[in-house]
This record gives C-alpha cells, sequence and structure tokens, in this order.
C-alpha cells in the first residue's frame, strides 16, 4: 500500500501518476494538515507523532509525503528513522506568464509528473569528494 499524504487525492492524479504508484499496491488517501502558519515546532510535533503512528500502523510499502516544508522534514525524518519508506513526487513544471493591459502579471502552472523519488539519508561531504 503507498498512503498518500499530500493535499492531492489520488482521484486527481494523472494517468503516469497512476501508473508509477502500481507498484506499491492499493494508494490510500490520508489528507495533508492544515498547517497554523503561528504555529509552534512543539505543535508541529504532536501532530507529527499522531500522524506517524497512523502511518506506522497501517505498514505501508511507502507514504507519499508533501505540504507545508517544516511539517513535512519533521514528518519524513520520524518516517525514516522508524524505517518506513517515504517518497516524494518529481514533476516538471511548465509555466506560463502573461501581462494584462493594467500591468498585473497572471502565472499558470501545469506539473507534469515524472516519477518517485526516496528520501534517504546521505553523508553530503562524503559524496562531495568522490
Amino acid at each position: 500500500m503507498l498512503i498518500n499524504c499530500t493535499n492531492h487525492p489520488y482521484e486527481i492524479w494523472n494517468a503516469p501518476q497512476r501508473e508509477a504508484a502500481k507498484c506499491f499496491g492499493e494508494v490510500v488517501d490520508l489528507p495533508f494538515p492544515a498547517i497554523d502558519p503561528a504555529a509552534e515546532s512543539s505543535d508541529l510535533r504532536k501532530i507529527v507523532l499522531d500522524y506517524a503512528q497512523k502511518i506506522e500502523a497501517m505498514s505501508p510499502a511507502a507514504v507519499l509525503v508533501a505540504g507545508e516544508f517544516t511539517f513535512v522534514f519533521m514528518l519524513v525524518d520520524k518516517l525514516l528513522r522508524d524505517g518506513v519508506k517515504v517518497l516524494s513526487a518529481c514533476s516538471k513544471r511548465v509555466t506560463e506568464e502573461v501581462k494584462h493591459p493594467d500591468g498585473t502579471n497572471e502565472k499558470k502552472s501545469v506539473f507534469l509528473f515524472e516519477r518517485f523519488r526516496e528520501y534517504a539519508y546521505y553523508d553530503v561531504e562524503a559524496q562531495a569528494s568522490d
């Protein structure tokens, strides 16, 4: 099973992303929490622990995590430390920008899914010296 912990439910994924997810089995949505910008790290820690407990109880093959950056960092760290495979969706962004006669700009972006990439710990300094 792949747990989808993002703001993008499985039902709206495009065909390439659905196809890439098949190797994990069923996809189960676990909606990403609404993170208050005023929340302190200690507040996030409580939510992270709750989410990690829910995720680990489901024994997934992997978890796709995307959303508010500090929460993502904390949740990914917790899950990796607990031995859970965590993924990120890698996409190409195709952007179109239009300047309107009133001087305002409008930007539209389309994200084209390419693949999943696994989060992992590695020694950056050791890699740089190779």
